[in-house]
């Protein structure tokens, strides 16, 4: 941005920026795009040949890699907390104090206040050792952010478009194996862990339904056995419960068995585990100390072979800068096929570094249907780098101005710009004055000629491009004041276009060659619209219209009393 030295040609810089950005796909690279204009040819070449490079792609592949770049983004992960309690002694204790935001940090003393999966650590345990997720997580978040990465990488290798190494996609294809099984929250999701959580969350609920359904079971088996009961048996033997009785006893048995075999065949469990689930009398009960007991050797389980499964999985893995490096090379890439999007829809070339300005028929970005314009600062077309642009009000003029500067920021970029052919000079600063709207002031006026004057002073290669000085001061003072910059930028071996209504009277005190060209219109359309060449005449004064627009005035108006007033000013500037 440095080169741009007026906030008028900042704004042209920006608009240009703005129309790129609306081509990148990514929110990253379409937050962090800039251009920057090179004064090295070296760094403008390499740019060049990059954008070279992609230009050469199928629309058909740069169409695949930009859907792949649909919703690509590096998230942030959620918080996270690990039902893991951490023994530490007083010296690692306060090392570690940070982990208790993520698990249960504890001293020896205090582990008999913790549930959990117990880990002990001293001040030399590495942090994966602790906390496996502090490491995993990240990529666990951006899983699929990572295959998109990984489905890029594959296509340019096979493209032979970027230096990608074979080491690097081997590395993202392990990454992937590696946290194929990973949640956003770092669980596992793999089969033996799911069975696993499908216990602790399923469990209790199905026992109490076969809770039920055995109870309801010996009912119906003891009215089908027409089993009778004794009781002086009960009297005699000291029975304290009917399950006692024997035949009473066996239906209780077989129906707790029966259910029990269907719960262990249902979750997969080993029936040592839970063969004193149920209390063996009527009614039968569950043991709730038992079932607990189950299910906290479960969760435990399911803690700690997490924990060794965490703590292989994350020896495999890279720092997560890895990562982050591959993703601004993503960005990168989308920033440069955003380039090649938009060279293509505007049919741009790549622009030749030289010692002139020259385009030939150049479209203006900010305009739709643009008018094709060539136009040359220097060169075989015409020798002379400043100019003086005159002509037909509404015709073109700073249209022109905004085109040049538009050609000059994209090449001077590297970028490809919206012409047939172009040459660009490299210069070191570029000025554009834009047409000032403001109300006429000695104020205006001295502080517009002291930015002049520091443009004129400056000795380093330039472009300056300055639109209807005339309007900050009386004409008859204006045209001295054109004619002494003019010879200036002359004499400074400038590149300059100064757009002015005044060309005759500059000539009558300029003392150098000044090069004149004019924008000219022919006249009126039928429809009174305007019609303008708006391909500039070089060499030949561009004569205004206000007799035009003064006529379509009169002509379109239907108020009688205002069209006598446009009829007698036209009638006046005829004469």
């Amino acid at each position: 941005m440095s080169v741009l030295r007026t906030s008028d040609a900042k704004n042209v810089y920006k608009e240009i920026v703005e129309i790129i950005k609306n081509y990148i796909i990514t929110k990253k690279a379409k937050e962090n795009f800039t251009l920057n204009l090179f004064t090295d040819p070296d760094e403008i070449i390499v740019m060049q040949n990059k954008i070279y490079r992609y230009l050469k792609i199928e629309e058909s592949v740069i169409n695949e890699i930009r859907k792949i770049l649909d919703k690509f983004e590096l998230k942030k992960p959620n918080d996270f907390f690990v039902n893991r309690i951490v023994v530490a002694d007083n010296e690692s204790y306060e090392k570690f104090i940070w982990i208790k935001k993520y698990c249960n940090l504890m001293t020896e003393g205090e582990i008999d206040k913790g549930k959990g999966h117990i880990i002990t650590i001293d001040k030399d345990t590495p942090v994966e050792e602790i906390l496996p997720e502090f490491f995993i997580i990240n990529f666990a978040a951006n899983k699929e952010t990572i295959k998109k990465i990984y489905e890029i990488y594959l296509l340019l290798k096979r493209l032979n478009i970027e230096n990608i190494k074979d080491e690097t996609i081997e590395k993202l294809k392990e990454i992937l194996n590696v946290i194929e099984c990973f949640t956003e929250k770092c669980e596992i999701d793999i089969e033996i862990f799911n069975k696993k959580r499908n216990i602790l969350k399923n469990f209790k609920g199905v026992v109490y339904e076969h809770q039920q359904r055995i109870n309801s079971e010996i009912i119906t088996e003891v009215e089908k056995r027409s089993v009778k009961i004794d009781a002086k048996e009960i009297l005699t033997k000291n029975l304290k419960d009917i399950s006692q009785i024997q035949p009473i006893g066996k239906i209780i048995n077989d129906a707790v068995e029966n259910h029990l075999s269907k719960i262990i065949e249902d979750f997969g469990i080993n029936r040592t585990d839970i063969v004193s689930i149920f209390e063996r009398e009527y009614p039968v009960r569950v043991d709730e100390e038992e079932m607990n007991k189950f299910l906290d050797k479960i969760s435990n389980e399911i803690m700690e072979e997490e924990y060794e499964y965490k703590i292989k999985a994350v020896k495999k893995l890279p720092d997560f800068e890895f990562i982050e490096n591959l993703c601004e090379k993503i960005y990168s890439i989308d920033e440069i096929l955003s380039i090649v999007k938009f060279a293509k829809e505007k049919n741009c070339v790549m622009p030749k570094i030289s010692n002139v300005l020259f385009f030939k028929n150049a479209k203006n970005l900010l305009i739709s249907n643009s008018i094709p314009v060539t136009y040359s600062l220097g060169g075989e077309i015409e020798k002379r780098k400043v100019a003086m642009l005159t002509g037909a009000n509404s015709g073109g003029k700073t249209t022109l101005l905004n085109t040049i500067l538009q050609i000059q920021i994209l090449a001077q970029s590297g970028l490809p710009v919206p012409c047939e052919y172009c040459e660009f000079p490299i210069v070191d600063e570029i000025y554009f004055l834009g047409k000032h709207t403001g109300t006429l002031s000695a104020g205006a006026f001295e502080s517009t000629l002291k930015t002049i004057s520091k443009i004129l002073i400056s000795k380093t290669k330039k472009i300056v491009l300055i639109d209807e000085l005339e309007a900050i001061t009386e004409p008859g003072a204006a045209a001295k004041m054109i004619s002494a910059i003019l010879e200036i930028l002359i004499e400074n071996n400038d590149f300059a276009v100064v757009v002015t209504h005044l060309g005759d009277e500059i000539l009558k005190y300029t003392n150098k060659d000044v090069r004149i060209d004019g924008i000219e219109a022919a006249g009126l359309d039928e429809n009174l619209n305007l019609v303008v060449d708006r391909q500039p005449k070089f060499n030949k004064i561009g004569k205004s219209t206000p007799e035009l627009i003064v006529e379509r005035l009169y002509r379109l108006n239907r108020n009688e009393k205002e069209g006598e007033i446009y009829k007698r000013i036209f009638e006046k500037m005829k004469k």
